[in-house]
């Protein structure tokens, strides 16, 4: 039996995605905070030092917080050339379980058995002041990258948005540093 072509494929119907991972490019997340308005604001930095600056815009008066090595990444896919550009998601951090009362603990505890893990996408909104997080089709592809090579069946990998973070101050996770951590699974 012959393969069949990547135009035979596309004709067939819709993609059934096959994601890797493109334009991949190392840094930090930077954390900053208002002590004005007690919001939390997040960007991904480039530099080979993070920027630790405080300053003023408009009302705010922000003030470096914290960093953690990151990787930063959009998704591709082999089959159709798809992209999937993730501007929105500054970062990902596996989730320590650490509030049962989260909605992203109680995201990993709604699959059976103890195989779950729970990434979440970190957007730059830190404080979800402006309703906004990350975009369901980024979640989306995500998942569908996470998921697609697990030869366990009983292994589930969950990707959430960070607005399901119960408090911000408290959540406690690993922030991906290494593009690499994600082939162990």
């Amino acid at each position: 039996m012959m393969k069949k072509s990547m135009t035979e494929k596309k004709a067939k119907g819709p993609c059934r995605h096959h994601w890797t991972m493109s334009n991949i490019r190392g840094g930090y997340l930077v954390v900053e905070g208002c002590f004005h308005c007690r919001h939390r604001t997040s960007f991904f930095s480039e530099e080979p030092v993070p920027p630790q600056d405080d300053y003023r815009e408009g009302d705010h008066f922000w003030s470096y917080l914290g960093s953690s090595q990151a990787s930063k990444f959009n998704l591709k896919c082999e089959l159709c050339s798809q992209e999937v550009e993730l501007k929105d998601v500054m970062a990902l951090m596996l989730c320590m379980r650490c509030d049962p009362e989260c909605g992203v603990y109680k995201a990993g505890s709604s699959e059976r058995g103890n195989k779950t893990w729970v990434y979440v996408a970190l957007c730059a909104n830190t404080s979800h002041a402006s309703r906004k997080c990350v975009s369901r089709a980024g979640l989306k592809a995500l998942n569908e990258y996470f998921n697609r090579g697990l030869e366990d069946p009983a292994k589930k990998i969950i990707v959430v948005s960070c607005d399901s973070r119960r408090r911000v101050d408290t959540c406690e996770g690993i922030v991906l540093a290494d593009v690499g951590l994600t082939e162990i699974y």
